[in-house]
């Protein structure tokens, strides 16, 4: 065509190299062969480059309103029907009258009342039943709704158009790994890590807390009984069956009696008896076989049991319900990467690292120490993990220690000369990577192939001229 933006090609070549935002530029190539068909049909040649400037600044404004947390399988204790989370993250309010939110299907479709506005930095919820919303959330006044259409439960998406019918956002989703399945039917809702990221990115999400934080920004959780360790499947050198560890890790004590265990099965529950108040810190254990840690561990004490069903092998759910039958707690384990994969039958646990973090997260957890800690606080370093190795504290440092990304190990200038290899091995002795002898050593938690090691403990092995060999503990700490 030989006639261009408004009758000449150069218009359109004008626009395109102006230093526009990327947002704009991005419309400017979606919008502009279509008012290049009207310039042609209608001869506007004055006015239509502040055309296409108009109808893209309406686009782009849009663009600063995320999906920000979005609930599709509450748990049934927490029915609160579905609900969908707005978030605008720009710095200038949005009038979103008219737009509507819908799911996969075309004719479930909500329109947002008018006259809403979202300001800078606000919230909005719409909510499938804005009754049984506010009987689960009744501080939550930020809630437009109801709509007459659910999200499904295994693959859906949420869909967000202005009120010109544009796209402006659209999430589609799984139940399963690589997405957050810890928010399917298990209590967490499914909420976003960048505003401004990809947010059809599995990775761009996480299961939070129980309940969610409708109506503002993510929050840590603040549990006051957690589950602190999970043995699912025992080395068979070492069978203690299987168990998990509550802590109660508020400031006071708490009756638990009358509280349940649950895995992923709603129909699987152990039933805590009366009687069982836990202090503050305090811990106890619930086993699948009294009579295995017993053996095992004849010194634990604080343990209940028997539960009748197993954790599986293959990732599982662990909840914990008060005796008014509430969910307290949730966490979907898995035993792949990124969670620690020792616990998968190598004689290891899942231990809580990360105390106020995300239980759903894997970097909060650790493959602790073999065995695990059963009833006990998680203490460095682990007995027996290690024979050989003398520590100096004094003359190795560490920084920042945990790690996520690269830590620096700092030698004390009289040490360096002496080191005739540096080495870093996991918790069961096996060596990771080689890394170069300097003043200052840095190790980017990667192996030898280059692969992201998992969260868990770890040491850095020096090895001097005479053979001593001293040791410095580090965390790697996978973030989501």
């Amino acid at each position: 065509m030989e006639a261009g933006l408004c009758g000449k090609k150069q218009y359109v070549f004008q626009i395109l190299s102006f230093p526009y935002p990327a947002m704009l530029k991005k419309c400017l190539f979606n919008v502009i062969p279509a008012i290049v068909i009207l310039a042609v049909m209608k001869r506007i040649i004055s006015s239509c480059i502040f055309y296409v400037l108009i109808v893209c600044a309406q686009q782009i404004a849009g663009q600063t309103v995320a999906i920000s947390e979005f609930h599709y399988n509450p748990d049934s204790s927490l029915q609160s029907q579905d609900w969908v989370e707005l978030h605008n993250y720009g710095g200038a309010s949005i009038d979103i009258s008219n737009w509507k939110l819908r799911d996969e299907t075309p004719f479930n479709s909500f329109t947002f009342p008018g006259g809403t506005v979202l300001s800078a930095g606000e919230f909005l919820i719409a909510a499938q039943r804005t009754d049984t919303f506010a009987m689960v959330y009744p501080f939550v006044t930020n809630v437009v709704g109801p709509f007459e259409f659910g999200f499904d439960n295994t693959l859906g998406s949420v869909r967000l158009y202005d009120a010109g019918g544009s796209l402006i956002r659209a999430v589609n989703y799984v139940d399963s790994l690589p997405w957050p399945n810890g928010a399917d039917g298990l209590g967490p809702t499914v909420e976003i890590l960048d505003y401004e990221g990809d947010e059809n990115d599995p990775a761009n999400w996480i299961a939070g807390c129980v309940g969610g934080s409708p109506g503002e920004a993510y929050m840590p959780c603040d549990y006051a009984i957690v589950i602190s360790e999970i043995n699912y499947n025992s080395a068979a050198d070492f069978n203690m069956k299987q168990w998990i560890e509550l802590w109660n890790k508020s400031a006071g004590a708490i009756d638990i009696s009358g509280w349940q265990f649950r895995d992923n099965n709603a129909a699987n529950i152990f039933t805590i008896g009366a009687g069982n108040i836990l202090n503050a810190n305090e811990r106890l254990v619930i086993a699948d076989s009294l009579e295995a840690m017993g053996s095992f561990f004849p010194s634990v004490t604080n343990i209940i049991g028997e539960f009748n069903f197993g954790l599986s092998n293959n990732g599982d759910a662990v909840r914990l319900y008060d005796a008014d039958l509430l969910l307290q707690y949730s966490v979907r384990y898995d035993d792949e990467f990124p969670w620690p994969t020792d616990a998968d039958g190598a004689g290891f646990t899942i231990e809580l690292y990360v105390e106020d973090g995300n239980p759903n997260v894997p970097s909060t957890w650790v493959a602790g120490c073999p065995h695990g800690s059963p009833g006990g606080e998680f203490i460095l370093p682990c007995p027996d993990a290690i024979h050989d190795i003398e520590a100096n504290e004094n003359s190795i440092h560490a920084q920042p220690n945990p790690f996520s990304d690269m830590i620096v190990f700092l030698f004390d200038e009289k040490n360096v000369f002496d080191i005739s290899a540096l080495f870093i091995l996991n918790i069961t002795g096996e060596k990771i990577i080689d890394l170069p002898i300097t003043n200052t050593i840095s190790w980017n938690g990667k192996d030898a192939d280059g692969n992201t090691v998992a969260s868990g403990i770890y040491f850095l092995n020096v090895v001097d001229k005479t053979g001593n060999v001293f040791s410095e503990k580090v965390i790697k700490f996978n973030p989501y």
